[in-house]
């Protein structure tokens, strides 16, 4: 589409068409015309027919307002057709007639584009639709019949005032409805907000140039019509076509806006569990992982996207312990157990080593408050586990090794000449037959200096 030859091959397509529709308004005004306003018609017809089918698809009001609106503007340009000067269906009507249906079918558009730009994130009621604008086209019709309408059109005089008015206030109002559409202009797609816009802007061109001409048949109705064409082209472009092809930019328009406000919330939230130093993870109702961390992955040595869908329980969970587990989380998904504040269970990794976890655990509910999924935090204490064994296994050997101690205390009564100890069975025995039996002490013997003197005399001191 941007090669420069097919732009030129466009542009001269553009310009061969709308000579042709020049020169088959000179040759046949009314056949130029009748097919610039069935070309019309087709394209309001096919608006309704869209935006009808999808209404239990749309997810705003705004294209459903849009296609009911342009059936009953197509109802009245199809009249306005029929009515035109030299049709001959209307016998005795001149060309203030179509004029007149001219004017209320583009202010009933205009004020249709003003109003949708209330529905753009607002739901419509399509009965009321239906009834309100059933009254104002048969107010319309009834105030045409009635002559209560006013004159758009006198013949050797040209367009009256209150037409001209009617054209610049139409354009008016076009111009506040791009005004409000541009304010929600994230609600379309760059596509179809560019599209609608200059549909309305072609309009109002069109609108000016139907203030200019006398004759209805003259050169100003011809660059109307044109314009006329065009807008419903570029309409027909947004909607129509659009809406078949990529219903995604249209029809659900908002529901594709809150996907990705979700996938930016939930990239937001992942990167803050990425830095997290603990694990982090999220379990859906059905027991699978919808979302787990950098230190998540670290710790069962696995990439993202090998761990994220698969069922925690059957592929992370240690077979020993694999039923309780899932049984746990089963009783808190069905709401029958609350989520257990601190919770430890072994992990597998990769290698199939088993990592134990200390998990702190919450739940997410949706807007019912039905619990849809766990979210879990989660500490490695593998390491800190094993030395708190380690440190138990040794206070134990220490208390064992304690209790083999035996301990003498108190008043020990000892004969003060042979030294002997008195047990408590009031015996008298040697100092080390006592201590052997009360402590795991033993006695090797010798002498020491002073009594190798005293016992040896000389000889002990050599």
């Amino acid at each position: 589409m941007n090669n420069p030859k097919s732009i030129v091959l466009i542009a001269l397509s553009i310009l061969i068409f709308l000579i042709g529709l020049y020169l088959l308004s000179l040759k046949n005004y009314l056949l130029f015309h009748s097919l610039a306003e069935l070309y019309s018609i087709v394209i309001a017809g096919g608006i309704f027919i869209v935006a009808w089918n999808a209404r239990s698809y749309l997810d705003c009001g705004y294209l459903l307002l849009l296609g009911i609106s342009y059936l009953f503007v197509g109802f009245i340009d199809t009249i306005h057709t029929l009515a035109f000067k030299g049709m001959g269906v209307f016998a005795g009507s001149d060309a203030n007639l179509p004029t007149q249906l001219w004017i209320a079918a583009r202010y009933l558009e205009s004020f249709s584009f003003l109003a949708a730009s209330f529905f753009i994130d607002r739901t419509l009621n399509i009965g009321k639709a239906l009834f309100f604008y059933s009254v104002i086209v048969l107010l319309i019709f009834s105030s045409i019949v009635l002559d209560v309408f006013p004159t758009c059109y006198i013949e050797g005089y040209g367009l009256t005032p209150f037409k001209i008015g009617s054209e610049y206030a139409i354009s008016a109002i076009l111009l506040f409805s791009i005004y409000l559409l541009r304010r929600r202009k994230e609600m379309f797609s760059r596509r179809v907000y560019g599209l609608i816009s200059w549909s309305i802007v072609t309009t109002i061109f069109s609108e000016i140039a139907f203030t200019l001409y006398v004759n209805v048949y003259g050169i100003s109705n011809f660059f109307g019509h044109v314009l006329k064409i065009v807008s419903f082209y570029l309409i027909y472009k947004a909607i129509i076509e659009t809406g078949l092809r990529k219903p995604y930019e249209l029809l659900w328009r908002r529901m594709k806006l809150n996907e990705d406000k979700l996938r930016e919330e939930r990239d937001k939230i992942k990167k803050y569990m990425d830095i997290a130093a603990v694990i982090m993870l999220v379990i859906d109702a059905e027991g699978n992982v919808a979302m787990i961390n950098k230190k998540g992955c670290e710790v069962l040595d696995y990439n993202e996207d090998e761990v994220l869908g698969k069922n925690w329980f059957d592929h992370f969970i240690p077979e020993a312990n694999r039923v309780d587990v899932k049984r746990v989380f089963e009783r808190i998904i069905s709401g029958h157990q609350s989520p257990l504040s601190y919770f430890e269970n072994p992990v597998l990794t990769r290698t199939g080593e088993e990592r134990l976890i200390a998990w702190h655990n919450t739940f997410l509910t949706d807007e019912y408050g039905k619990i849809i999924a766990t979210l879990s935090s989660g500490e490695d204490v593998t390491e800190k586990k094993q030395l708190e064994r380690e440190r138990e296994a040794l206070i134990e050997k220490l208390e064992r090794a304690l209790q083999q101690v035996k301990v003498m205390s108190g008043l020990l009564p000892i004969c003060a000449a042979c030294k002997k100890i008195r047990g408590k069975d009031g015996k008298w025995v040697q100092i080390e037959a006592y201590v052997r039996e009360h402590s795991d002490a033993d006695f090797s013997h010798g002498i020491c200096p002073d009594c190798a003197r005293k016992i040896y005399g000389d000889l002990g001191e050599k």
